[in-house]
């Protein structure tokens, strides 16, 4: 089993849950207080490892439903959600900020992330006020220094993608002290992230990289310039941020060469394509519960909260690089003359008109599509393969990403199958045989037809202990991140041939063609669609369309109303989502409001 090489310790600086985390009180018995933690080198070092206790869920045997009771640590599932490529739903909590038609200040999500990144700050504000102290040699001393830096700017970067524009605060204070308003985002972009990175950037004793096995995974010079280069994407300096990105190779940092999918397992992990990740480790206490979130029943149990939405799964590209339509599919020809749920003939399993051990199955599916529609169109010999078709020659991202209907899989859950592997398993509908080999992969929605998601989950015996003990490492930075946006930087410089480039080195991974170089507006989508299918599951495209000012657009396809959808595109299934332009930026969270009189809110929401 791998080891985690910076161990995280009970004895790190004592964190509260405040948003202004009063670090100058005594700590409980079994930590160690803030005054005293930067004494000794040895006390110092501890206190680096708890920088990074932030990041983990301390919650997670609770489940994944995001919400207070279960969630802390980074929320992955949550930002994930709210993003385009994903569809979640829990049985009791949706997403609140999509599903309410009101965006309340109340919703958890806007409090944990405030409270989340306010307590990596001022934890680092304490380590930079105070490492001084313990007597540490320079490298080491300025090595902390860096690292404690970069964090903050971590912190303030995440922390200004939500909110545009926070409180700042570079020094420890007291929950008393926190009474500052907001400064604007470009004060927090150029007064403080853009000064942090430069300080990492420039000093002789930041290591260009961490690939190595004495301090893989913490921060290091390449993952500065990369986060420097982010926040000049934000601020719309295309040059700065290429010239940035183009210096992170350099430190060492490279496109993972393998297949896209098999990036994503801890064999890989620590390619250099890694830049800055939450390590994880099953044996340590420090794992991630990932496989609940998004594998399915089949897999270990999951509760495939987290899975993909069907407007991704139809933007996935041809294997040519043309767009994929239905309609073109053989046997599909009618589908732009259907509405969305009579489209679901397609998709229904073989044996509906012949088994007749299929007769509420049938019933199902009639119900949704109609009798004359099911009349007309299904195959009783025939339909599986018709559908599984429009899947096939597609870009390979797509079936190594997603579970797509018709297309076997092998499985494991304990107690199934007489506790072995389930052989040949597919995601049919409606739903008949489960648990054995070549039956119906399981989801937790059984009534629904939905997709599973393939990347993160693992699917076989032994691979992992049980779904909440997984150790894959969480990119927060990866190479490819930095080459997708050096080439969206460079298309915004209209220097189209370079992006290109980029780019192909993206697809050319993926066995896709090369792009072909058009005008700006279809070099702008090139990127795009590129960053859309390379990053679900990473927590990344909320923050790009957000940014890009395409969330309306892609999550929400344009409407007021949208939501959950089954395989054939029919809205609203069982919850819908609600768009409001005060969706983004964020208005200060509730609870916030109470604790500082200072802070402003943003209009539209409810307080």
């Amino acid at each position: 089993m791998k080891k985690l090489y910076y161990t995280i310790l009970a004895t790190a600086a004592a964190l509260t849950t405040a948003s202004c985390v009063d670090l100058l009180n005594t700590a409980p018995e079994n930590q160690i207080a803030s005054e005293n933690m930067w004494t000794t080198p040895e006390l110092a070092l501890k206190g680096m490892n708890g920088l990074y206790e932030t990041f983990y869920n301390r919650k997670q045997s609770n489940g994944t439903q995001v919400r207070s009771e279960n969630l802390d640590g980074l929320n992955k599932y949550g930002i994930e959600a709210l993003g385009f490529c994903t569809d979640y739903y829990a049985n009791n909590y949706p997403i609140y900020l999509l599903y309410n038609q009101a965006k309340r200040a109340n919703d958890w999500q806007l409090a944990h992330e405030w409270r989340f990144c306010y307590t990596i700050v001022h934890a680092a504000n304490d380590a930079v006020t105070n490492l001084h102290k313990a007597g540490l040699d320079a490298p080491t001393y300025e090595r902390y220094l860096c690292e404690a830096r970069f964090l903050r700017a971590w912190a303030y970067s995440r922390l200004n993608k939500f909110w545009q524009g926070v409180p700042v605060y570079l020094e420890p204070i007291s929950n008393e002290q926190c009474t500052r308003t907001q400064e604007s985002a470009e004060y927090v972009w150029r007064e403080v992230v853009l000064p942090d990175l430069k300080y990492c950037i420039d000093n002789a004793s930041f290591p260009e990289n961490t690939l190595g096995e004495s301090n893989f995974g913490r921060p290091s010079k390449g993952a500065a310039y990369a986060l420097r280069g982010m926040a000049y994407m934000w601020l719309k300096e295309w040059q700065n941020a290429a010239n940035d990105f183009e210096q992170v190779g350099q430190c060492g940092y490279d496109l993972w060469r393998g297949e896209y999918i098999d990036f994503f397992s801890p064999d890989n992990e620590r390619d250099n394509e890694m830049i800055f990740a939450i390590q994880y480790d099953e044996e340590s206490g420090y794992c991630d519960n990932i496989q609940q979130a998004v594998g399915a029943r089949d897999t270990y149990g999951g509760w495939d909260e987290v899975k993909p939405a069907s407007d991704f799964v139809d933007y996935y590209q041809n294997d040519d690089g043309t767009e994929f339509k239905w309609s073109q599919v053989t046997g599909l020809e009618n589908w732009d003359q259907l509405t969305p749920r009579q489209r679901a003939v397609f998709f229904c399993r073989d044996g509906l008109k012949s088994n007749a051990k299929l007769a509420s199955q049938k019933t199902q599916a009639i119900g949704i599509c109609g009798q004359d529609i099911f009349d007309r169109y299904y195959l009783d010999n025939g339909n599986e393969a018709r559908i599984k078709a429009a899947y096939d020659k597609r870009d390979p991202r797509l079936k190594q990403t997603i579970v797509t209907p018709y297309e076997p899989v092998d499985c494991f859950t304990a107690g199934l199958n007489g506790d072995e592997n389930m052989i040949g398993k597919q995601l049919r509908w409606p739903l008949y045989l489960q648990g054995t080999s070549g039956g119906d992969f399981w989801l937790d929605k059984r009534t629904s037809a939905y997709y599973c998601y393939r990347k993160y989950v693992r699917f076989l015996k032994g691979e992992l202990i049980d779904r909440q003990r997984c150790y894959t490492d969480f990119p927060l930075i990866r190479y490819t991140d930095v080459i997708l946006q050096w080439a969206e930087a460079l298309i915004e410089l209209n220097e189209f041939t370079p992006a290109k480039n980029l780019i192909d080195q993206v697809r050319a991974r993926a066995h896709m063609p090369g792009i072909t170089i058009g005008g700006l507006d279809a070099m702008r989508e090139a990127v795009r669609y590129e960053r859309r299918v390379e990053f679900p599951v990473e927590a990344v495209n909320f923050f790009d369309e957000v940014r890009w000012g395409t969330y309306k657009e892609t999550k929400f396809q344009g409407q007021d109303v949208h939501g959950g959808q089954s395989w054939w595109g029919d809205n609203t299934v069982e919850y819908a989502w609600y768009w409001d332009d005060c969706l983004w930026p964020w208005s200060v969270p509730q609870g916030e409001l109470q604790r500082n009189a200072s802070l402003t809110t943003r209009p539209g929401w409810v307080y």
